[in-house]
């Protein structure tokens, strides 16, 4: 169960990201309350106090526009503090770093005679646990809920720092190449000894190549060029060709503490070299780690609701943590799909909901098949009396985690700006933000009425009164970092939330930090 937080710190958990274009494939969630209103302006509309979508009418921002001022330093230097050296980078940077100060070490006191191989491959696998481990829901909960515990009267600098937290990815990709490089240097010395030596079989050196081709394969694919184009492919290969390697880690240590144990001046059993080897005991943690979210693998029942041909809403009854990102999908060895949920307005009720947004295979299909579905239904209601919708198994895995969004909880003002069903985790922070928190919302997206629906719109105006929303469908796409420089001047916030496509996000956050202005978004570092 989550912990009673402190107002500063009761608020919530989400990072899913949201659509902006219909053309990205990213797969989104939504709130399960919210609303949206409608404006022809040609700046965006505020809401207005309105009980229904169809009470709200547009009105105008009467502000002067602020100029966006110029961008801090010079373009080269812009480009290697936001583009070559992202905090992301920095840690990948860091890990490495250490890594080659300890092969520092090792070759300052051995040479490639004398080298001990057990201290290559407690190097290699120490890594590989780091990079594993990290990716781990139950550890992932832990840095988040450990930055949210930093309370307000920090200095923002601070704070802006503990906020990036959400790039813990560079540790785990930064440890997975640091490990891949050690076991190469493992691979390259046990070639060496084999052809000077032949102290080790053929079977064993083949084996030892092999683990070292899955692990450039596993490197190569998750290059971010080639992860964003297959990225199937890359869930995939990530998953399998992980897994494969795991399993040849083990047939290499047995073989070689084989090995130990018949070259042994000294009878000593197999068990006994293994107890001592820290490289067991790194892959038994390894293999642990990869098998505990398995364990927790279920099919969970959810009742659809078709928002509209671009969203659809799946209600659940099961009991999880508010702000909660939920991993679902119907072949759990292929592909997952995280979603932000949130809990059911009525105190009665148990469970939640997730709303989902048509951006990629998985969910177009998903929202196309539940609306022919509905259509069918409705369809034979000339013959028979309504019925509901019959559940929907989905399988769910792991344990819910906390995401970007959750960050905002240690700035008192904040400003989150969303496009498209990015909506649904905007509106679990705003509808519980801490008590003394001002949080402005700006959303942007196209039709939210005929998208999303009248109930789900009618929750934004109850969130925040005085959200900016900017129909594109009427207006055009604006420029959402004069806009959110706007707001940001307007409202004297300290930090900015995005959470949009890919493209938008990172033009956002750039724009916004480029001038100084602290701003979040998540990352696509998986």
């Amino acid at each position: 169960m989550l912990p009673n937080f402190p107002p500063a710190l009761n608020f919530d958990v989400d990072d899913i990201i949201s659509s902006y274009s219909q053309d990205d494939d990213i797969e989104k969630a939504v709130v399960h309350r919210t609303t949206f209103y409608d404006t022809s302006s040609s700046d965006a509309s505020t809401l207005t106090g309105a009980t229904s979508y169809a009470d709200l009418a547009p009105s105008k921002v009467t502000n002067t526009p602020h100029k966006l001022p110029p961008k801090r330093y010079t373009q080269f230097l812009r480009h290697l503090r936001l583009t070559v050296f992202t905090v992301y980078r920095r840690i990948f940077t860091l890990i490495f770093i250490a890594n080659l100060i300890g092969l520092y070490v090792i070759l300052r006191s051995a040479n490639a005679q004398t080298i001990e191989l057990e201290d290559l491959s407690t190097w290699a696998s120490a890594n590989f646990l780091i990079s594993i481990l990290v990716r781990q829901d139950v550890f992932v909960n832990l840095i988040f809920r450990t930055a949210w515990l930093v309370p307000w009267w920090v200095p923002l600098r601070i704070r802006r720092l503990v906020a990036r937290v959400y790039t813990y990815g560079g540790i785990h990709s930064g440890a997975a190449v640091a490990g891949t490089m050690w076991f190469f240097a493992f691979t390259t010395l046990i070639s060496i000894r084999f052809s000077q030596q032949e102290c080790y079989t053929v079977p064993f050196l083949v084996l030892t190549w092999l683990i070292l081709v899955l692990l450039a394969l596993i490197l190569l694919l998750a290059f971010p060029h080639l992860r964003s184009i297959y990225h199937n492919t890359f869930e995939m290969t990530h998953r399998f060709l992980g897994w494969a390697s795991i399993a040849l880690f083990w047939a290499q240590l047995l073989l070689l503490t084989y090995h130990s144990s018949q070259s042994s001046p000294t009878p000593t059993s197999l068990g006994a070299i293994l107890v001592q080897s820290p490289t067991f005991w790194n892959l038994f943690l390894i293999t642990i780690t990869l098998i505990y979210p398995w364990l927790r693998l279920r099919c969970w029942s959810f009742t659809p609701e078709v928002l509209s041909s671009h969203a659809l809403r799946l209600h659940f009854t099961h009991r999880i943590h508010r702000f909660s990102c939920l991993s679902i999908s119907n072949s759990p060895f292929k592909e997952w799909h995280p979603f932000a949920t949130f809990p059911s307005l009525n105190a009665n009720e148990p469970g939640g909901s997730m709303v989902i947004s048509a951006a990629g295979d998985w969910t177009t299909s998903l929202i196309q098949s539940q609306t022919q579905a509905q259509t069918r239904r409705h369809t034979l209601q000339c013959f028979a009396p309504p019925q509901p919708p019959p559940p929907l198994r989905i399988w769910v895995r792991g344990t819910v985690k906390a995401g970007v969004l959750s960050l905002s909880c240690i700035f008192p003002r904040v400003i989150i700006l969303t496009t498209g069903s990015g909506i649904g985790p905007a509106l679990s922070s705003l509808l519980d933000k801490p008590p003394t928190q001002f949080c402005r919302l700006i959303w942007s997206t196209r039709a939210p009425l005929q998208t999303y629906g009248e109930k789900l719109c009618v929750e934004v105006e109850k969130a925040d009164p005085d959200a900016l929303i900017i129909d594109t469908t009427n207006m055009g796409r604006p420029d959402l970092v004069q806009v959110a420089y706007q707001v940001w001047r307007e409202t004297r916030a300290e930090a900015v939330f995005v959470l949009s496509n890919e493209k938008v996000t990172r033009k956002v956050v750039y724009g916004l930090e480029a001038r100084g202005i602290p701003a979040f978004g998540p990352i696509w570092d998986s």
